[in-house]
């Protein structure tokens, strides 16, 4: 099963490019599940900034990441495709990972639209349970989404990345 969610953004879409496709690596500075993320060392595709990027989830338990590799990247299109792979959330976890498009449109100069098109891959027990992988997934992307859109209509973070900042800044004083 395919999620496929699509949110309007007053912006351009080639604000929304910079942010999405050439500050891909920086992902860090407005979602809200990623507390640090770092290029991933290879050569890129080409015009991207990277050839992909590791992005860890929780900042106290940094070994627990996603290795997102660019597999297409066109600047003139406006759409990036990754495949993500998940790292060190144990055997019971019924996913690998999922492959991500995200694909921007001009509406006009100021609006325009970002779509996050994506696909959950299961392990041999996760096939099952695929629709509710894709649920899971789908409320990820629309956050992501919504993530975006603040960023790019106020210039800051979205309510819950400070949060996140705050709590994870609590769990490190821990």
């Amino acid at each position: 099963m395919t999620s496929k969610n699509t949110v309007t953004v007053k912006a351009s879409a080639e604000a929304a490019w910079k942010l999405i496709g050439e500050d891909f690596v920086r992902v860090d500075r407005w979602m809200a599940a990623i507390p640090r993320a770092e290029p991933i060392p290879g050569p890129a595709l080409p015009g991207a900034p990277a050839r992909g990027r590791y992005s860890y989830l929780i900042k106290k338990f940094e070994p627990i990441y996603q290795e997102e590799v660019l597999t297409s990247y066109d600047p003139a299109n406006t759409t990036i495709s990754v495949d993500v792979t998940l790292h060190n959330l144990g055997r019971l976890v019924p996913m690998r990972g999922y492959t991500a498009t995200v694909i921007i449109k001009t509406i006009d100069a100021a609006n325009c639209t970002v779509t996050w098109i994506g696909d959950a891959t299961p392990k041999w027990f996760g096939k099952l349970m695929r629709g509710q992988l894709t649920k899971g997934l789908d409320a990820g992307f629309i956050r992501s989404l919504e993530e975006i859109q603040h960023m790019l209509e106020t210039g800051e973070p979205h309510p819950r990345k400070i949060e996140k900042i705050k709590s994870e800044a609590a769990l490190a004083a821990a």
